[in-house]
C-alpha cells in the first residue's frame, strides 16, 4: 500500500509541471499578436518606401517635361505656336525652314534670332539645380524631307550648326559646365513626323528637334538609397 501511494503522489508531482490549456492559449494569442504587430510595422515602412520611390519617379518625369516646355515656349514666343512640334518623350521640334534655307547648313537670319533666345533659355535650364541634376544630354537633331539628297550629312551638320552658333552668341556654350549638356546628331529622313509626300508633309519633317535625355544612372542611385533606408 505504501509503494502505491508514493507513485500516485510522484505522478500527481509531475502533472503540476504542464501548462494548463487556458496557459497555452494564451500564449499562442500573444505571439500571433506579436506576428501581427510586426507584419503591421512592415506594411507601413513598405508603403511608405513605395510612395518615395513613386514621388521620385514622377519628380524626374517632371523634370524631363518642364525642360521641355520651357523650350516650347522660347521657340512659341518667336516664331508662333503653328511652327513647332511636340514629338514623343517630350521632344520638341521647331521647322527647318525656320533656321536654314533649303538644301543649305547655313543657319538664315531668322533662324539667328530664334536661336540667340533659345540659347538663353538653355544657359538658364543648367543653371537650375533642380532641372539638371538629372540631366544628362540636351540633344539637338537634324531630320530633312525624303527628297532625293545627301540627307545624313545635311541633317547632322544642320544640328552641329545650331550648337556651333549658340555657342557663338552664349559663349557660356563653350565652358564644360554648359557644352557638357549639349550634344547634335543627324537622322536623315528616317525618323519623319508626317506621312505622305506632299508639300506640306515634307516640310513638317524638315525640322530641327530637342531631345532632353536623362541621366539614368543618377536617380535610379536615387532610388536605390530610398529602397536601401528601409
Amino acid at each position: 500500500m505504501r509503494k502505491r501511494r508514493w507513485r500516485n503522489e510522484e505522478e500527481g508531482t509531475k502533472s503540476y509541471f504542464w501548462p494548463s490549456f487556458t496557459d497555452m492559449m494564451a500564449m499562442m494569442v500573444l505571439v500571433m499578436l506579436f506576428i501581427a504587430i510586426i507584419a503591421y510595422i512592415q506594411s507601413i515602412y513598405n508603403a511608405y518606401e513605395q510612395t518615395e520611390v513613386r514621388h521620385e519617379l514622377a519628380k524626374v518625369a517632371d523634370v524631363k517635361k518642364h525642360i521641355s516646355d520651357l523650350i516650347e515656349k522660347r521657340l512659341e514666343e518667336n516664331v508662333g505656336k503653328d511652327k513647332i512640334v511636340r514629338g514623343p518623350n517630350n521632344t520638341i521640334a521647331v521647322e527647318g525652314n525656320i533656321l536654314f534655307d533649303t538644301g543649305s547648313a547655313e543657319i538664315s537670319t531668322q533662324g539667328k534670332k530664334v536661336l540667340a533666345q533659345l540659347s538663353d533659355a538653355l544657359v538658364q535650364i543648367i543653371d537650375e539645380q533642380e532641372l539638371s541634376r538629372y540631366l544628362y544630354i540636351i540633344l539637338i537633331e537634324g531630320h530633312t524631307d525624303s527628297v532625293p539628297y545627301d540627307n545624313w550629312t545635311l541633317s547632322t551638320e544642320r544640328a552641329v550648326a545650331v550648337v556651333k552658333y549658340m555657342a557663338e552668341v552664349n559663349p557660356k556654350f563653350k565652358e564644360q559646365k554648359y557644352a557638357q549638356y549639349i550634344a547634335a546628331t543627324g537622322y536623315s529622313e528616317y525618323k519623319p513626323i508626317a506621312e505622305g509626300n506632299g508639300e506640306e508633309s515634307l516640310q513638317k519633317n524638315r525640322r530641327i528637334s530637342f531631345q532632353i535625355i536623362l541621366d539614368d544612372e543618377k536617380w535610379q542611385n536615387k532610388l536605390k538609397g530610398i529602397i536601401s533606408e528601409y
